[in-house]
């Protein structure tokens, strides 16, 4: 279970970095598969948004060197716990409060 995490403990993340993160909606949705809880390596992230691997890759490396994600064991990614917001389906950059509970809005 993931412990709350206090402002203290959060990232410090440049707005541009967080805002360049947020600005693509296959980050969104990559962001919002890896919310439903499990790691999940580059190729069953393509299959699941229906984007080519390579184009999930180039999005995973940004995401990887910006620290908004985290590679793990089998080359697995997962959005690292300072990130979440308890409760909802949002990721807390600082700056930029991404609600992909809005994803699908139109």
């Amino acid at each position: 279970m993931n412990t709350p995490t206090t402002a203290s403990q959060m990232p410090v993340i440049p707005l541009k970095i967080a805002i360049r993160a947020a600005s693509d909606m296959t980050r969104w949705r990559m962001f919002d598969e890896l919310l439903k809880g499990e790691p999940l390596p580059a190729s069953e992230l393509a299959k699941r948004i229906g984007v080519p691997r390579s184009n999930i890759s180039k999005h995973l490396a940004l995401l990887v060197a910006f620290g908004l994600l985290r590679r793990g064991y089998g080359n697995c990614y997962s959005i690292p716990a300072c990130y979440l917001v308890p409760g909802q389906r949002a990721l807390d950059f600082g700056a930029v409060l991404l609600r992909l509970d809005r994803l699908d809005a139109k």
